[in-house]
């Protein structure tokens, strides 16, 4: 199971929704806690607080288990401080008193830390209702709440909710600065990234919404930028990028489900709020072109402007060689793959080279993939794929986060991969835990269906002999 982090788009609407949002980062710092942190000192029970103390007698464990009981006690003691700190803020000052919104998004911070999570979305939402009252429906001061209670949907597992909520956030947004603004960009960006998450988390048939809102919001982006910008700015390139990889998903998805755009009412119903979306969202089109020409936009603009370096040059020939691979489109992958290492070798920056191609590197998985994170043990997620569900891949722009609650196993693999970035023998190390049903098939089938790039030596594709690999197994 995959929990999703890095939802539906909003347009500018005339009225608030009835029930704003809610959201994921909070950027604050100590300073603006400051209401919350005096409310909590100036609270008799404060100082009753006391930490338990470390006996220096006690074995390994037995201090491990103290220690972790002492945090959860304090971890208690701080929410029973908060909570008796808001009851006797309302009775003095009135339900909607400011510093109530400060103190009880502390507190949705402190319960979703301690994986209390349906109470802090209900502090959050809280906090973010007495905002609304003292700051108006539509100022970014919620910021905070709504991105706490996405965050938390996300840990729980509500897509669907985490959606709305980045729905709300953009809305916010757009009525702030206007729905052209340029300030909206990180915030587009960011939902289309999460929209390719949570689409490759199950890549189901009704999960289509989220490519159509990544493509509409992918859309949206390069034409501000581009009004900003101007069309060969620096800035389109990651956008292109990111259109282009949306553009693999929706093809890997039209020859998955050929009839995936028939219905529609479930697809309107998400996309009410999203009226600057194509008009034709549901038609079939020819996305392998339209990628294919977004790479092209990111290798000209990068070849044209003066200011890029040649690890960005490289960066853009590698990233395009891999949206090819991912088409099983060797020659093109490998030819682009080659202009990168010509591009480089200018530089004579033999660990750049090295960093960019001296090891093999697993592309954007398919569905039963989650995470994969390239260090030096290569990491992937899988969950077991059924026959109905769509192959397709991730964009190595995100990452899954997966539940703190739910043990991941793993196994661990040692895999030859060829100089065209296929897998070839794949012998496993080690499974945990020993005996695990299936654990070590469901690697192997996840390593089967993974695309690499290979390693180059000279300019030269090479193959790899026991490429270390650690499949985490949800």
């Amino acid at each position: 199971m995959l929990l999703l982090t890095f939802g539906s788009l909003p347009a500018a609407q005339a009225d608030t929704p009835a029930d704003l949002p809610e959201t994921v980062t909070d950027g604050q710092g100590p300073e603006q806690h400051e209401p919350a942190r005096q409310a909590i000192e100036s609270d008799p029970a404060h100082d009753e607080t006391t930490a338990q103390a470390e006996k220096p007698d006690l074995q390994p464990t037995e201090a491990a288990e103290a220690a972790e009981a002492a945090e959860a006690a304090e971890a208690a003691q701080i929410i029973a401080d908060y909570q008796s700190a808001i009851d006797r803020r309302e009775a003095l000052a009135g339900p909607f008193d400011p510093e109530l919104s400060e103190l009880t998004f502390a507190l949705g911070r402190t319960l979703q830390r301690q994986n209390r999570l349906e109470e802090a979305i209900q502090a959050f939402r809280h906090a973010m209702y007495v905002n609304r009252v003292n700051n108006g429906v539509y100022s970014l001061s919620q910021e905070p709440m709504l991105r706490g209670i996405i965050n938390t949907h996300i840990q729980l597992g509500f897509i669907t909710e985490a959606a709305e909520a980045y729905q709300k956030l953009l809305w916010l947004h757009r009525k702030t600065y206007g729905a052209d603004d340029p300030r909206t960009l990180p915030l587009l960006d960011e939902i289309g990234q999460w929209h390719l998450r949570a689409y490759n988390a199950r890549g189901r048939r009704d999960d289509i919404y989220h490519l159509n809102i990544a493509h509409g919001v992918y859309n949206q982006a390069l034409v501000i930028t581009a009004q900003q910008h101007g069309e060969d700015h620096r800035n389109m390139t990651g956008l292109l990028y990111n259109s282009a990889m949306t553009d693999y998903y929706l093809d890997r998805h039209q020859k998955k489900y050929a009839n995936s755009w028939e219905n529609t009412d479930l697809l309107s119903e998400r996309f009410q709020q999203a009226r600057w979306v194509a008009d034709d969202p549901f038609l079939s089109k020819n996305y392998f072109q339209n990628g294919r020409r977004a790479n092209a936009r990111m290798i000209d603009i990068l070849e044209q402007d003066p200011s890029a370096s040649a690890a960005d040059k490289a960066t853009g020939y590698i990233k395009t060689g891999d949206w090819f691979m991912l088409f099983n489109l060797t020659g093109p992958a490998i030819d682009n793959y080659q202009k990168a290492y010509r591009v480089l070798q200018q530089t004579n920056d033999a660990a750049l080279i090295a960093a960019l191609l001296g090891e093999p590197k697993m592309l954007p998985r398919p569905i039963d993939s989650g995470i994969m994170e390239t260090e030096p043990v290569l990491t992937a997620t899988s969950t077991e794929r059924s026959p109905a569900q769509p192959e397709t891949s991730m964009p190595d722009i995100t990452e899954a986060v997966t539940s703190p609650s739910i043990p991941a196993a793993y196994v661990m693999l040692a895999v030859d991969i060829s100089e065209k970035g296929q897998p070839r023998k794949i012998t496993t190390l080690s499974v945990s835990p020993e005996g695990g049903d299936g654990l070590e098939r469901r690697a192997r089938k996840t390593i089967i269906d993974t695309k690499f790039r290979p390693r180059f030596d000279n300019g030269q594709p090479v193959p790899t002999e026991a490429l270390p690999v650690k499949v985490l197994i949800q």
